[in-house]
């Protein structure tokens, strides 16, 4: 065998860069972690410092699709490498106090969800104890691209240890086994949780055969829940199995088992009850849809395939969990044939198995041999996908994609549809910065199969357009917008030919070109490059094609925005998306907080609502005066009919410093149905200012209809009004243009002699 010394070379400078980039960025991430303490994460004072630290993640990020800081046994955690270093004691000391072992940050991450991380992170330790202590408080608090792991207390010695696993499982297996915690407490504790009983009856520990009967019932319920981890509860029963003598725990097991168990350590024992409970799960499992002798139970072959699919899937579980395929096989064997059960069953269940355990290799070359994939063999190729990106085999994950892409060209139309369909899980699966252009390759292929009208075959083009959704969402993750609105410019092409029939496909792509994650990355990018025009018209356009999932989010970030200058350029951005962000703003105009609706209310006066009056009826009356504000200039603006009857309705309600504008739109609308509101507020809002009354009545005046010269008469005549306003009335109705007037002028002369106003009277005669 050769060895390939330029592949050692390779690895051994990746460590080493691993090890200086992350160092570099454990340096920032403690200045940032110090100043956000002293101050908060949004002072200014942090700003420079994030900035720097978030540009060192960078780096890191690209090498591997996500990067894991941390501390573990006096050492800092770099991804799967523990480093002696002594320069950031005070932010391990930090992390220590808080009981966090390490936070893993995802390829993607935004600068928003980095600062929350940070933000949680220097949440003072006694908050976290209050909340019920550091898992609890994690549980409550998920940030999108980021996971952060309790502490755990490796034992391991040297300048540089390989962990060898991912680091979730590492910190779990560490909470679990490591000799140092209270004896046995944590993995009773789980047991008990898992096999959904609350004691033993034999005390705290209990006897064998009690523990080895609730070790078969924890195992049975964790199986059957696809989200219970077998891995944990394994190490579990190993650890109480540990407590246990030999002897008696020998003497607890069925006759054929103790021979088998003699001599084996508790891990290997734990296994074995594993294995058992699993298989015994799995066979009665498939009892309840194959029935006794092979007959079915009535439930249709969809119900058996999908018991089917479940058992397979929990016997993986089991497997990753105790890696030895050949005896779980053989048991599940015996439990099938025990309780009579086809033999086919077993068959089927024993080649996806075996399929499992294949070395990496040899299923990449059989999948590259696969010319035709039936929904099994599908099935085993996204498996195969996940595997290899988990792993960092990009290169093999994008050839063995392309090569069923190929076969997938070749099939008749009917066939190639059904394959589309399954792809979106495919893609999914794809996902990382280091297939982008595999992406582009899809994309381009995708595209041809949407536009190309002189083969058009509906059911093909609507999966390619779902597929095409998943490739832009794809890319849209790490950020490659521009390619994203790319896509949307060649479906906003194709539908612009035949709008109504392609609504229901290539709309609906469209619309779900990015998630909503990605759209918040968008946005934030859009903030960072507001300087760039071109790219603020790159950003709007994209979210204008999206609609209103683009509004929605972008509006979303404007209600939490805590830094002024990004407002301003948010509100410019929603602005510029036009009718797809009326109906997501319209929605904010009931929240409770005055300054979103004020914000709204802004909004959709300048998105043109065409129903404007109708929505910003509420928003004129809010307590908040410049919610009222906001509300009036925008109607104001809006030039739509109907807006003076909505100010008039809300005259009453306005508060001073916006009345007067009010009044002021009024007299240039002379609304007719104005006058009603004018009279109310003359006649029974005395407590304002005379100014305000007279701005009332030269509205009034202003009106040319019967009404308002009747209000006018009856303002004339209540002699409790100042004589200033009555004056004002009396001008008004001398010079109006209604038939009325002059009748009701005439009528004034009966006023009394005692009158001030009968001297005015008798001057405009």
């Amino acid at each position: 065998m050769v060895l390939n010394p330029r592949a050692s070379f390779t690895g051994s400078q990746d460590k080493n860069l691993l090890k200086v980039q992350g160092l570099a960025f454990g340096q920032a991430f403690q200045t940032v972690f110090k100043v956000s303490a002293m101050y908060s994460v949004d002072h200014p004072a942090a700003g420079r410092s994030m900035q720097q630290c978030w540009d060192l993640l960078a780096p890191l990020l690209k090498q591997g699709g996500q990067f894991t800081f941390g501390f573990m046994n006096q050492r800092i955690l770099l991804n799967s490498s523990l480093v002696s270093q002594s320069n950031l004691t005070h932010l391990e000391v930090e992390f220590t106090k808080r009981e966090i072992g390490a936070i893993t940050f995802q390829s993607g991450i935004a600068l928003k969800d980095f600062k929350r991380a940070v933000a949680l992170l220097i949440t003072r330790p006694q908050v976290i104890v209050e909340r019920g202590g550091i898992k609890k408080f994690l549980e409550g608090n998920h940030i999108e691209g980021v996971h952060i792991s309790p502490a755990a207390k490796p034992r391991e010695e040297g300048g540089m240890i390989e962990v060898g696993m991912d680091m979730e499982s590492y910190l779990t297996a560490q909470a679990i086994l490591d000799p140092n915690a209270p004896s046995g407490t944590m993995a009773l504790d789980l047991l008990l949780e898992a096999a959904g009983t609350r004691k033993l009856q034999g005390g705290v520990a209990g006897g064998p055969r009690e523990l080895i009967t609730l070790a078969d019932e924890a195992a049975r319920n964790t199986v059957a829940d696809p989200d219970g981890d077998l891995s944990q509860l394994l190490a579990a029963v190993a650890q109480m199995l540990s407590g246990m003598k030999p002897d008696s725990l020998l003497a607890s097991l069925p006759p054929e088992k103790q021979d088998d168990l003699r001599g084996h350590s508790p891990g290997v024992m734990a296994a074995h009850l594993m294995e058992d409970a699993i298989s015994g799960w799995a066979a009665e499992r498939l009892g309840t849809v194959s029935g006794s002798g092979g007959e079915g139970s009535g439930e249709g072959d969809g119900s058996r395939g999908n018991v089917e699919t479940e058992v397979l899937h929990a016997l993986l579980r089991g497997l990753k969990a105790t890696r030895v395929a050949e005896r779980l096989l053989q048991k599940l064997a015996q439990f099938v044939s025990q309780a009579n059960l086809p033999a086919e069953v077993f068959e089927r269940m024993r080649r996806e198995v075996l399929w499992f355990t294949l070395p990496a290799e040899k299923k990449h070359a059989q999948l590259l041999r696969q010319e035709h994939y039936t929904p099994l063999e599908f099935s085993r190729l996204t498996q195969y996908l996940q595997e290899a990106m988990n792993e960092g085999r990009f290169a093999d994950a994008m050839e063995v994609t392309q090569h069923w892409f190929s076969t997938w060209e070749k099939s008749p139309s009917s066939v190639r549809a059904e394959q589309l369909k399954r792809a979106p899980d495919l893609l999914r699966v794809l996902a990382s910065v280091q297939t982008l252009p595999l992406m582009h390759t899809l994309a381009e292929l995708l595209l041809r199969e949407i536009l190309d009208e002189t083969r058009l075959h509906w059911p093909c083009h609507l999966e390619a357009t779902n597929c095409l959704a998943v490739v832009a969402q794809n890319a849209g993750r790490f950020e490659d917008f521009e390619f994203v609105q790319k896509i949307a410019m060649d479906l906003k092409r194709f539908m612009a030919r035949r709008p109504d029939q392609h609504a229901d496909c290539c709309g609906k792509a469209m619309a779900g070109l990015l998630t909503p994650e990605g759209v918040e990355r968008l946005i934030e990018s859009f903030l960072q490059r507001r300087s760039d025009p071109a790219w603020v018209r790159t950003a709007t356009s994209l979210l204008t094609m999206i609609g209103p999932l683009g509004a929605e989010v972008a509006l979303r970030r404007l209600d939490e925005e805590s830094s002024v200058s990004n407002r301003l350029p948010l509100i410019r951005l929603i602005r510029g998306l036009g009718a797809s962000a009326i109906e997501a703003t319209r929605k904010r105009l009931s929240d409770k907080r005055w300054y979103v609706v004020r914000n709204a209310a802004y909004i959709l006066g300048d998105l043109g609502d065409p129903e404007l009056p109708t929505q910003l009826r509420g928003a004129i009356r809010h307590e908040e005066i410049r919610v009222q504000q906001s509300a009036i200039t925008a109607l104001i603006k809006s030039n739509v009919p109907g807006r003076g009857a909505v100010l008039a309705e809300a005259l009453t309600q306005l508060q001073a410093g916006v009345l007067e504008t009010a009044l002021d739109e009024l007299t240039i609308l002379k609304d007719p149905a104005s006058v009603e509101h004018l009279e109310a507020l003359v006649l029974g809002k005395k407590e304002f200012k005379t100014s305000v009354l007279e701005k009332a009545v030269v509205a009034l005046g202003a009106v040319p209809s019967d009404l308002a010269a009747d209000a006018l008469y009856r303002i004339i005549a209540d002699a409790a009004q100042p004589l200033q306003v009555r004056k004002a009335a009396l001008g008004g109705l001398y010079n109006h243009g209604s038939a009325k007037a002059a009748g009701l002028v005439a009528k004034l002369a009966s006023l009394p002699p005692t009158d001030p106003l009968a001297a005015e009277v008798r001057k405009v005669e």
